[in-house]
């Protein structure tokens, strides 16, 4: 996945490659993109963290970083559990030991909790099939589906169904036929179950363009220094006036979408 290209950063903001070039783009994009990741405190294409913890003597715990889309690997003072044993809220990142768990509590002790995870905030989309078999917990899970029309390769997919399981995987591959192969399935699912692609917010993609157009309108400000904005030739003078006007009007403009696109989405909550 990506947040946006020069593509859609250009026909947001109308300027073509004579004025600003596509390297110089690139590298926009390149700096604008982390800042957005920083303010809203997490990140919108999935991304594996390990976060070293100290337990608190319940059965309960917190990452550091949310939604939380796969928990891969878990270490309670040294000892691994089977990350099968959790149960997963996704949106607050909170973990809690089942009753079957081999440990009955995140030890109250300096980092010896030790969890690998995979978090982005991703939203569900318009692809989605359902599987056509029971399936089991494993890795490289062939699973059978009604049709793989819109699933590719390292798309992220959600998988639930009537048996209240519910989690997110990676496609590994889609050979020929109705099978996708996810990367790793943590529960059973029954069959019916439906896949469903997950795709980046629409908001954040129009958001992250709309500050790169601001960075690309300040260039252009910028560089306007140079300009000649009078003539004068004996007793006569021409005025332009200021060069930049239209692109005062653009940023004004621009800063108001942004402004509010940001207040319709809040900042992820921040575990230290």
């Amino acid at each position: 996945m990506v947040y946006v290209t020069t593509t859609s950063v250009r026909r947001t903001v109308g300027i073509d490659s004579t004025t600003i070039s596509d390297d110089d783009v690139t590298a926009i994009i390149a700096e604008v993109e982390p800042q957005i990741e920083r303010y809203f405190n997490t990140v919108f294409t999935p991304k594996e963290r390990t976060d070293i913890l100290t337990g608190n003597g319940t059965n309960r715990i917190f990452t550091m970083k949310n939604p939380v889309l796969q928990v891969k690997d878990l270490y309670i003072d040294g000892t691994q559990e089977d990350t099968a044993n959790l149960h997963v809220s996704k949106g607050s990142g909170k973990l809690i030991l089942s009753t079957s768990a081999t440990a009955s509590t995140f030890l109250e002790k300096d980092n010896a909790i030790v969890v690998k995870y995979v978090y982005g905030w991703l939203e569900e989309s318009s692809t989605s099939s359902t599987t056509s078999a029971a399936e089991v917990a494993g890795t490289d899970v062939s699973v059978a589906v009604a049709s793989i029309t819109g699933f590719a390769d390292n798309d992220w997919v959600e998988i639930y169904g009537m048996d209240g399981k519910r989690e997110t995987a990676q496609i590994n591959g889609t050979p020929s036929g109705s099978t996708i192969i996810l990367d790793k399935l943590v529960y059973a699912h029954v069959s019916g179950s439906t896949v469903v692609k997950l795709q980046i917010n629409p908001i954040f993609s129009k958001l992250m363009n709309i500050c790169c157009s601001l960075a690309m309108v300040a260039r252009i400000v910028g560089e306007s220094y140079t300009d000649i904005v009078g003539y004068t030739m004996g007793e006569f003078s021409v005025q332009k006036g200021e060069p930049y006007t239209q692109w005062r009007e653009t940023a004004t403009q621009l800063i108001k979408e942004r402004d509010r696109l940001m207040v319709m989405i809040k900042p992820r909550p921040c575990v230290i």
